[in-house]
């Protein structure tokens, strides 16, 4: 279904910036630049929540 498969690239995304984060680039803060805080944080939820989903689903 299109909402798995979309829960998954957001959870590699949000993999991803982690690891640039680390080498000290942020990948949603380049991409957004300074457009909003709160679209950032909402962003990050996201992320996060499809993380979630996604250790559920290979748990399952």
């Amino acid at each position: 279904m299109w909402y798995e498969k979309t829960a998954l690239v957001l959870a590699a995304i949000g993999a991803i910036n982690w690891g640039l984060t680390e080498l000290g680039w942020n990948a949603v803060g380049a991409l957004i630049g300074s457009w909003s805080i709160t679209l950032a944080t909402i962003i990050y939820y996201l992320v996060g929540l499809c993380g979630i989903y996604a250790l559920v689903k290979v748990f399952k």
